[in-house]
């Protein structure tokens, strides 16, 4: 009867270990639609800067940003910043059953970012948008000075 008990236990502990089991978790890019930049970066001040996104569907979630960053390979007065939203999901669902009312939503990419370094007149923010028809991936890209920039002045009228 303990042989038999054993055997038992152990069968129901290998058909436990089934690797189908429970949720898998996937990632996909989210389009990046907008972010809070300022008209300029001052020196040693500190900036929170969110980004809007828009889900891929109502089945995904935010999972947060990835991105990357370096000097600019053309102009090393510009220094760039490459940032992409990413959204999870379980490829198992085959239909979406979740109920989403907006796909829509805004979060923190930077906290507290500082610009510490005279070495660059621009910051230049490039955020993933989405794909083109050859899955070439598109960029929103924004240009934010270091430094408060001269007033333009008037040009003169030569008309006189």
């Amino acid at each position: 009867m303990k042989r038999i008990a054993l055997l038992m236990i152990l069968a129901v502990s290998l058909y436990s270990c089934s690797s189908d089991d429970g949720p898998s978790v996937a990632f996909e890019f989210a389009e990046i639609t907008a972010s809070d930049l300022p008209e300029y970066f001052e020196l040693d001040e500190e900036y929170d800067i969110n980004v809007d996104y828009v889900l891929p569907s109502a089945c995904h979630t935010f999972a947060g940003f990835e991105g990357g960053q370096g000097e600019n390979e053309e102009n090393d007065s510009i220094f760039e910043y490459s940032i992409r939203a990413v959204s999870s999901y379980d490829p198992a669902l085959t239909e979406c059953t979740e109920e989403n009312d907006s796909l829509t939503g805004s979060a923190k990419a930077f906290d507290k970012f500082e610009i510490n370094s005279e070495n660059y007149t621009t910051i230049r923010f490039n955020f993933l948008s989405g794909f083109d028809s050859d899955d070439d991936p598109e960029y929103i890209t924004v240009d934010v000075p270091v430094g408060e920039p001269e007033p333009e002045t008037p040009e003169e009228n030569t008309n006189e």
